[in-house]
């Protein structure tokens, strides 16, 4: 019996789990577009004179755009306990430490100098080890947590 109310306590989406859903819902997609357009608004000047600056910032909407809408989804299966919610979440948070990887290479790919792309408040490899360190805090807790086991648990 005292088992049983140990597992009640760890469920919920209460405490670190319902910060997490807060940051995928609402936090994670308002920070990505608000830099999206801070970006977008600064380096629009500076398409002629950098031809590959518009396809960088373009491939990089694209896919931000997409891990928008992926965080939300995240966020709201996680809170609304759906199937397979921590495993969507837990790919989502992949996705970010993968493209955190692609964009320390996209000026290059696009040629466009680094030095440029920092200029106008692009990623830079600083940012890149950040995000990838918590997407991987995240995963872990994913893994680890009691609350997330016995509040997905069937």
């Amino acid at each position: 019996m005292s088992d049983l109310r140990d597992n009640d306590i760890y469920r919920g989406v209460k405490g670190w789990l319902l910060l997490l859903c807060l940051s995928l819902t609402f936090l994670d997609p308002l920070s990505m577009l608000f830099n999206l357009f801070v970006l977008s608004n600064l380096t629009r000047p500076y398409f002629e004179t950098y031809k590959g600056l518009f396809n960088l910032i373009l491939v990089n909407g694209i896919f931000t755009i997409g891990l928008v809408v992926f965080s939300i989804y995240a966020g709201v299966s996680l809170w609304r306990l759906t199937a397979h919610a921590v495993h969507t979440a837990k790919r989502y948070f992949m996705s970010i430490f993968f493209y955190s990887i692609l964009t320390i290479f996209l000026p290059d790919i696009f040629g466009v100098s680094e030095n440029i792309y920092k200029k106008f408040g692009g990623n830079n490899m600083l940012n890149s080890i950040i995000t990838m360190c918590y997407a991987t805090l995240w995963y872990i807790y994913l893994t680890k947590s009691k609350r997330v086991r016995y509040t997905y648990s069937k």
